[in-house]
């Protein structure tokens, strides 16, 4: 039977905790799907744990792709390119799954058979903090999806399943990009017409961040954030009344998530800096307040 979902797993050097991931995806309560990981050119012994799972768990259909190294864009895209199914779940190969996840995925799109992606909440963890993270809280069907998705990401990689015929339309990820391929890729998904975007308020999968992941990415992650506000801006000002106020706003998001992602760290000084130069850019951090009255009461 051909699958249903394919789930396409990139990796890169991930030896020591890919093993864990792969384990919740095999033990998943629905059976009709396949798993592809694509291998970004490990210098480690991934390729060979994946190669001794996959014997494991002999009964699954899978396919272990090796490529050189091009970084996971590149890699998603060879996994979508080798996908049989209709339907392409991404997963991270620090992330885990519930074992229900694909089940739940799959009985939500059964019963709206007019959409084209659903994404599920998510657990966030970092260190010592977990977050839960509700996609449906930050997608705004009142405006256009570009628009939504520009002032607040709402798609989450291990937690997206969408149709491969909607991959192909939107392009792919970007290869060129070294990060945030994949809000790149939502970008595009919203400038699709009358695309339709569906929300699973269940939290079905952990994102994990590892030690040394944003702190070494913060550079590279700001100028890819940077390099999408000016890819788009023809766009936004397309469908937005303020595209220069919008353009401004989103930067100095940057900036500020960044400084406090790395407070968050312990970096104290990157960290200052960077919510230093956000909060300069947009300093109407309404949120902030908000929470910080939160936590008062």
């Amino acid at each position: 039977m051909q699958p249903f979902i394919s789930v396409v797993i990139p990796t890169y050097n991930s030896e020591n905790f890919i093993t864990k991931t792969l384990e919740t995806v095999f033990s998943q309560t629905y059976n009709n799907y396949e798993v592809i990981v694509s291998d970004d050119g490990s210098t480690d012994n991934t390729v060979g744990v994946v190669k001794s799972l996959f014997l494991k768990y002999h009964f699954r259909k899978k396919e272990l792709l090796i490529n050189k190294h091009e970084g996971p864009g590149a890699a998603r895209n060879k996994g979508i390119k080798c996908a049989s199914g209709d339907w392409i779940s991404f997963l991270d190969s620090d992330d885990l799954w519930n074992h229900n996840k694909m089940e739940s995925v799959v009985g939500y799109i059964l019963k709206n058979d007019d959409i084209d992606l659903v994404c599920h909440s998510l657990i966030a963890i970092d260190g010592s903090k977990e977050n839960l993270m509700d996609p449906s809280k930050y997608f705004n069907n009142k405006i256009d999806p570009f628009l939504s998705i520009y002032r607040e990401n709402c798609l989450y990689t291990s937690a997206l399943t969408i149709k491969k015929s909607i991959l192909y339309q939107a392009g792919l990820f970007d290869n060129i990009l070294p990060s945030s391929q994949d809000y790149d890729l939502w970008l595009r998904l919203g400038m699709l017409s009358k695309i339709k975007m569906g929300f699973i308020e269940d939290p079905l999968s952990i994102h994990v961040t590892r030690e040394g992941n944003i702190s070494s990415n913060v550079e590279r992650r700001l100028k890819c954030m940077l390099e999408i506000s000016r890819k788009y801006y023809a766009e936004l000002k397309k469908v937005s009344k303020v595209p220069k106020i919008e353009k401004t706003r989103f930067e100095g998001r940057i900036y500020s998530s960044l400084g406090l992602m790395l407070l968050r760290r312990k970096n104290i000084t990157k960290g200052i800096y960077y919510l230093f130069i956000g909060l300069l850019k947009w300093p109407f951090r309404y949120d902030w307040v908000r929470k910080l009255i939160i936590k008062l009461k």
